[in-house]
């Protein structure tokens, strides 16, 4: 397929190109229908006259011929060479031709003597014939007769050079039409640009600016026809609702951000004993994460994962904090905790809505860390003395099932260890190839930092799932929480 210099492949036509080719399409094949016409009827018209104009020509010497037939064919002869050297005057070949019957002598014009049977008989066949023309020695010729009494006088013209100058003439008419024809179809082009294509571009500009987001530029009212009024308008008063709307969501959004920071806990600056880097991969998200301290010095964490983005899974994160503040009211055992926090979910959620969810109990007196994961992506012991241990599910997700039971695990700790909470957004960050960051690497940032203080981890946790994304889109929320042990 030929491409327009600036044409995308399989991109369509523009309507300017479409409009002002078909425009000028029809009007060229119009002229050329126009001027097929105008030569083949002025040809014909141009033949007919001249085939009068020999006709009467033919009675004017005939009635030469009868007045000299008393002196005889000489005198004949002479008259009609006479004649034929007057029509055709310096013309080389001759032609015109002259054939006279009188009687039962032939006389023709140019010759001496008595005229050939052969073309005295061509020359009566053309004048009988519909359109007066006769093959004569290998000639082309248009003849008129007229006749008086037993004379009988034809007149000939080659059709060659006759039909070559009517052509000429009717050529330079042509000519002259078509200019006016291609002057015509440019004004009208241009008329076509000014009052329809020019304000369907500055539409189309317009349209464009609006899906790009763009809804602050002001759009020209375009008055030039009723329709294009009616449409510029109609885009006009699209844009300022559409800004309208577009700053009610931006309030909206706002508010439902500063509504889930109010949610997520106060993450005290300074102590070294928990730090927390949260990232949204939109304006608000479906991670969320908290901690409590108990009545009896013991610490409570939890992180979840809600499904989906935006504003509804920041709702169901809403909702998990509720039933997490319930549930630790009740019990300090991570798998009754999500017990309880999965009956409530499940009466309030959406079918399709769940969540993944990791609850730990750290109780640095008794050096005991206890947790339950419900379906949660793996999160990590950092010993200070050993290797990264990763803390797997222990059950369903949260959502699936009103009764679903999990198992708490028991895990010893020591002064300087660190737990590592996540959600999945770190090991599915995808590099700009498409391959994941996975938990392989996760487990080697933090290994390679199990020395450094939890703010350090976290931060640097970060920089490296960052660095590993480079310039592409986040897709899912960040969220890493580190508590460490003392």
């Amino acid at each position: 397929m030929k491409l327009v210099r600036g044409q995308k492949p399989n991109q369509p036509r523009s309507l300017r190109y479409r409009l002002l080719w078909s425009v000028n399409t029809i009007m060229g094949l119009g002229l050329l229908s126009f001027l097929m016409f105008l030569y083949l009827h002025e040809l014909h018209q141009r033949l007919k006259d001249r085939y009068q104009s020999l006709h009467d020509q033919a009675a004017v010497i005939l009635d030469g011929v009868a007045e000299l037939r008393s002196q005889g064919l000489p005198e004949i002869q002479e008259y009609v060479n006479a004649a034929s050297r007057l029509m055709r005057g310096t013309s080389i070949p001759p032609r015109h031709y002259i054939v006279v019957r009188v009687g039962t002598a032939v006389l023709e014009s140019g010759i001496a003597g008595p005229a050939t049977g052969r073309f005295y008989a061509a020359v009566r066949r053309g004048a009988r014939s519909p359109t007066h023309q006769a093959l004569a020695e290998a000639r082309q010729i248009m003849v008129a007769d007229a006749s008086q009494g037993d004379i009988q006088l034809y007149i000939g013209e080659g059709i060659a050079g006759l039909e070559s100058r009517i052509r000429d003439q009717i050529l330079l008419w042509m000519a002259v039409i078509a200019v006016v024809g291609v002057a015509i179809t440019l004004v009208v082009s241009m008329v076509l640009i000014r009052l329809v294509t020019q304000p369907l571009q500055r539409l189309v500009a317009a349209v464009d600016r609006i899906g790009r987001g763009d809804f602050e530029g002001e759009i020209l009212e375009i008055h030039n026809s009723r329709e294009m009024a009616v449409l510029s308008s109609a885009i006009n008063t699209m844009r300022m609702a559409l800004a309208d709307a577009q700053r009610e969501d931006h309030h909206r959004n706002a508010k439902a951000r500063r509504i889930q920071q109010h949610l997520l806990p106060v993450v005290p600056t300074g102590s070294g004993q928990i730090a927390c880097e949260y990232k949204p991969a939109a304006l608000v998200g479906g991670d969320y994460f908290d901690f409590q301290m108990l009545s009896d010095g013991s610490l409570i964490a939890c992180m979840a994962d809600v499904s989906g983005h935006g504003v509804p899974a920041a709702i169901g994160a809403a909702m998990l904090k509720s039933l997490f503040i319930s549930a630790i009211s009740r019990t300090s055992d991570p798998a009754e905790a999500l017990a309880l926090m999965n009956a409530g979910f499940t009466q309030v959620a959406l079918e399709e809505d769940f969540a993944s969810v990791i609850l730990v109990h750290l109780d640095s007196t008794a050096r005991t860390l206890q947790y339950a994961s419900a379906g949660h992506e793996t999160c990590y012991l950092m010993r200070a003395l050993g290797p990264v241990e990763a803390l797997h599910s222990t059950g369903d997700l949260l959502g699936l099932v009103a009764t679903a039971q999990w198992t708490s695990k028991v895990v010893p700790i020591n002064p300087g260890d660190r737990i590592l909470l996540v959600t999945d957004g770190l090991s599915e960050t995808a590099a700009p190839d498409g391959m994941l960051f996975g938990r392989q690497r996760v487990h080697d940032v933090l290994q390679a930092n199990f020395q450094e203080p939890v703010n350090v981890v976290a931060r640097r946790l970060l920089g490296a799932v960052e660095l590993w994304r480079q310039a592409g889109v986040q897709m899912d929320d960040v969220t890493i929480l580190a508590i460490a042990v003392t």
